[in-house]
């Protein structure tokens, strides 16, 4: 092995590592700051909103999107696709699980609220914090490594595959389909 070639596979090797670093290091942790930091923001806007007097403190569409806000802050850093999917599988395939008790006590206290601007503002707080959940959930890197290549590949075959069809349509326009239709049929 001569000096280039083993000079290349170092540099190679020490961007991999620095590249993994970054990756499964310093970004899911940016991440997870900056989705609190975005819930925090608008667990914000939610007391100011209840500050001004268009809802109670003590409501209990109120106590629950707070309660909810936070549990998604205390638990950023468990909220991963992972994590999420096996959750899910749990919710799904274990009996005995406590339904949508959430879903439930969310949607009898929305309904409860007197006046429909306070209704239609906190079901806008609520899927402010989902779309954040959601977004922290397709921006990790995890699931960003392993969905870009396949979209990727998935993408350069559709390309290839309509591209042998236009050759194949272009070509059998020239071929004489009737000549060897009957060949075919003399045979």
């Amino acid at each position: 092995m001569d000096a280039t070639t083993l000079s290349i596979t170092i540099q190679s090797l020490l961007t991999l590592i620095v590249l993994s670093f970054v990756v499964f290091g310093l970004w899911p942790a940016q991440r997870t700051d900056l989705f609190r930091q975005q819930m925090f923001g608008l667990r914000d806007e939610l007391f100011d909103y209840a500050a001004d007097g268009k809802i109670a403190f003590d409501d209990p569409a109120y106590m629950l999107l707070r309660q909810l806000m936070n549990g998604f802050i205390r638990y950023a850093h468990n909220l991963t696709p992972y994590r999420t999917f096996l959750a899910f599988l749990r919710w799904k395939c274990v009996s005995g699980l406590p339904a949508n008790t959430w879903t439930e006590s969310w949607n009898q206290a929305v309904s409860k609220l007197p006046d429909a601007e306070s209704r239609a503002a906190l079901q806008k707080f609520h899927s402010r914090a989902s779309a954040l959940v959601l977004s922290h959930l397709a921006l990790s890197p995890g699931l960003l490594i392993v969905l870009v290549p396949l979209v990727t590949l998935i993408a350069i075959l559709y390309y290839q595959w309509n591209s042998l069809r236009a050759i194949y349509n272009a070509f059998s326009d020239k071929v004489p389909m009737s000549f060897l239709e009957e060949e075919a049929a003399k045979s």
